[in-house]
C-alpha cells in the first residue's frame, strides 16, 4: 500500500467514524429532549419535573452512555480531519496542533460532563436546589464546547482557505462559524447559538460524506486531473509543460 492509498484509508475512516459518532451522539441527546428538556436558563420547576421523567425512564442511562461513546468516536474523526490538514499546511504545524488539542478539549468536556448523568440517576431524591446547579452546569459546560469546536474550526478552516485541501467553502463557512460560537458564548441563554451550531454539523456531516467516498488512489485522482478531498495543491500531480 503506497503513502496515497494510506491517506485515502485515513479519509475513508475519518469519515465513516464521524458518521458514526454523529449517530451515537445525536440520537440520545434527541431522545432525551423528548421526555421534557427545558430551555437553557429554565427556572427550577421545570428543571425538577425533567430530571423526575429522566430518572423514570429505564433507558435514560444507556443514552447517556452512548452519549459518550459517540463523543470518543467523534473525536476520533476529527483528529483525522486535522492530520489531514497537518499533511497539507506543511511544517509547522501549529494550526493543525491546536486544532488536535481543540479536540482534546471537546473530547475531554464531553466525557467529564456529569452533572446530567449524577442528576438523572437520582432524580426526585435529590435537593431542588442541587438538580438545578446541575443543570446549569451542564448547560454551562455545554457552551463551553462551542469555544473549543470555535478553535478547531478557525484552525482547519484558515489552513483550508490558504492550501484548498478541503472544499474551500468548508474553509469560508468554518471561519464563520467559529466567529458565531464566539458571539453566542457571551449570549449563551438565547437561541443566537443554535445558527452557528447548526452551521457547523451540516458543513462536519458534508466533510464525512466527502471523506468516506474518496477513492482508493490518490495517485489516479491526480493523473486524471480530479482534485482529491485532502490531497494539499504542493503535493498534486502537474502536467509537465515541456
Amino acid at each position: 500500500m503506497n503513502a496515497e492509498q494510506r491517506w485515502s484509508r485515513l479519509g475513508r475512516w475519518t469519515g465513516a467514524s464521524g458518521l458514526v459518532g454523529t449517530v451515537l451522539l445525536f440520537v440520545p441527546i434527541i431522545a432525551l429532549s423528548t421526555l421534557g428538556e427545558p430551555a437553557l436558563h429554565a427556572p427550577e420547576r421545570e428543571v425538577v419535573e425533567f430530571f423526575g421523567q429522566v430518572s423514570d425512564a429505564s433507558w435514560a442511562q444507556a443514552a447517556a452512555a452512548t452519549t459518550v461513546i459517540g463523543s470518543l468516536a467523534l473525536a476520533w474523526s476529527l483528529v483525522g480531519v486535522a492530520l489531514i490538514v497537518r499533511r497539507a499546511e506543511g511544517d509547522p504545524a501549529w494550526r493543525a496542533t491546536i486544532a488536535v488539542l481543540s479536540v482534546g478539549v471537546f473530547a475531554a468536556t464531553m466525557v467529564g460532563n456529569v452533572g446530567w448523568s449524577v442528576a438523572g440517576l437520582h432524580g426526585r431524591e435529590l435537593d431542588p436546589g442541587l438538580l438545578h446547579f446541575a443543570y446549569d452546569s451542564g448547560n454551562v459546560s455545554f457552551a463551553n464546547v462551542w469555544l473549543a469546536l470555535a478553535s478547531f474550526a478557525l484552525a482547519c478552516g484558515w489552513v483550508t482557505l490558504e492550501t484548498g485541501v478541503l472544499p474551500r467553502w468548508t474553509g469560508w463557512l468554518a471561519v464563520a462559524v467559529a466567529a458565531g460560537f464566539v458571539v453566542a458564548r457571551f449570549f449563551w441563554t438565547g437561541s443566537v447559538w443554535f445558527f452557528p451550531y447548526a452551521a457547523f454539523w451540516v458543513c462536519l456531516l458534508v466533510l464525512f460524506v466527502r471523506l468516506l467516498r474518496t477513492r482508493d488512489s490518490g495517485d489516479a485522482a491526480a493523473r486524471s486531473g480530479a482534485r482529491t478531498a485532502y490531497t494539499p495543491r504542493r503535493e498534486r500531480a502537474t502536467p509537465d509543460d515541456g
